[in-house]
């Protein structure tokens, strides 16, 4: 009947002239009472957002009216207030008053504490490394997820768009382009998986900069300024210097962090004779001098100061320091070269910081903790007993499955005792929070058949 329902409603509501968007709408930054909606028009235009709930679809709820602008490419973020909790709703753009016929979705958040539900995450798509295979987002879709974490490398620009070179983020102009590129409403991501609940990101390597940047690119305020202009991202804590932000969903806080524009050169920790040896200081979140709060000053704070149940980091980068064994695998680096500086550019190549969230987390007595990364092309979890705490990691929505475990096992190491995903399919990651008799946490790797490949059950402490 409330599907029946909405659908009369959408009908009634057509009018012959549709207003035409360039991009969008993208939904962001939900809370329990309000919604960023992000959208580009063509020209200069004024911007308002209609919507209604599911529970009472008469009468509309609409927005301030904002007005799009060329200093920030026609781009428009929209705020929307004074929603309820838990509440599914509706919406669509209005521009110079012309009501667009595209509806899409969001619900937010619950006010209740002990609220269960799943979220979704995965990185690494429309990559110019192999052919895109787009099957796992209507598998996505039809999940039952609230939202969506996209954890890097959204588009490939430095390989894809050869015309831009391999320094994209260098203009404006084109690093704008790779944010059409994300929000090509024809590739199911957005036009399935993005219709319907909203999505956080966090850029990795290939969508900051190129190949494992760091903090010395010369172009990195472009790739600062870009997420800020034409993301609906949460408050971010130091918006000068960097993209790390936190959110909550009922007894659950999720911590985003910048992976890229703080870190030192991942090489720096090689020294003259080839070996890893990290100078002092040597680190992924905070390697320079900064104003206001450092990244990994914020971080640390924060995680002992929140009272959520669940404590949730989302890096963009593999968390498990038992990568850092190739360092010491002769056979293994000469059988794969590339694996040095791989496992340098992951959270082993920066053990400084790995012991300083350590004693954090031991010396408060933290608990519920685990890490959701990307950036691998494949996809694995283990419960702590390799990464310290325990990780699942997601990161072939649609490139080829890396096999970086399989690799590492040729040398002796194995370091993902939950499971790995050996096919040759498409996997995202599921996490989905249980409050009950028990309060549990179900790690998760569905595959394109929507089949659960790997998991794990983490109960709390």
């Amino acid at each position: 009947m409330k599907i029946k329902l909405i659908f009369t409603i959408l009908l009634g509501s057509t009018v012959f002239n549709f207003a035409q968007l360039n991009l969008g709408p993208i939904v962001g930054g939900v809370t329990e009472n309000s919604a960023i909606v992000l959208v580009k028009t063509y020209k200069p235009q004024s911007v308002q957002i209609e919507l209604f709930s599911e529970e009472n679809p008469h009468p509309s709820i609409y927005s301030e009216t904002v007005v799009s602008d060329t200093n920030n490419f026609k781009y428009a973020k929209i705020q929307v207030y004074s929603l309820n909790p838990n509440t599914n709703y509706f919406y669509r753009v209005i521009v110079d008053g012309i009501k667009s016929k595209r509806w899409h979705s969001f619900k937010t958040f619950p006010s209740e504490k002990d609220y269960s539900f799943s979220f979704g995450f995965g990185s690494c798509q429309q990559s110019g490394y192999s052919k895109w295979n787009p099957e796992i987002f209507p598998v996505i879709a039809q999940d039952s997820l609230r939202f969506f974490i996209q954890i890097g490398d959204w588009t490939y620009p430095d390989s894809t768009e050869k015309k831009y070179g391999y320094r994209f983020n260098t203009s404006m102009d084109l690093i704008e382009k790779t944010y059409q590129s994300k929000y090509n409403y024809n590739y199911p991501f957005v036009g399935e998986v993005l219709s319907q609940m909203p999505v956080i990101y966090a850029y990795d390597d290939h969508d900051f900069a190129a190949n494992n940047p760091d903090g010395t690119d010369p172009a990195k305020q472009n790739s600062l300024l870009a997420y800020k202009t034409f993301f609906p991202h949460y408050p971010l804590k130091n918006p000068d210097n960097g993209i790390w932000q936190s959110f909550a969903l009922g007894d659950v806080e999720f911590f985003v962090l910048d992976c890229r524009s703080q870190r030192n050169p991942n090489m720096e920790a090689i020294d003259k004779d080839g070996n890893f040896n990290p100078p002092q200081k040597h680190s992924l979140l905070a390697g320079f001098d900064i104003s206001g709060e450092n990244q990994i000053d914020w971080f640390l704070k924060a995680l002992k100061h929140s009272t959520a149940k669940w404590k949730v980091i989302v890096s963009t980068v593999l968390f498990n320091p038992g990568y850092a064994k190739v360092f010491h695998n002769a056979e293994l680096i000469k059988k794969y070269p590339w694996m040095k500086e791989d496992a340098a550019d992951k959270w082993p190549g920066f053990p400084q910081d790995q012991t300083a969230l350590m004693k954090t987390l031991n010396d408060n007595k933290i608990k519920n903790v685990f890490v959701i990364s990307g950036d691998s092309h494949s996809s694995y979890i283990d419960d702590g007993t390799n990464s310290l705490i325990p990780e699942i990691s997601a990161s072939n929505l649609d490139v080829n499955n890396s096999l970086l475990h399989k690799k590492l096992e040729e040398g002796g190491i194995n370091i993902w005792n939950q499971g790995t995903y050996d096919g040759n399919g498409h996997t995202y990651g599921k996490v989905s929070f249980i409050f009950g008799e028990e309060d549990y946490t179900l790690l998760e790797v569905i595959d394109e058949k929507g089949k659960s490949v790997i998991s794990y059950r983490l109960p709390a402490q």
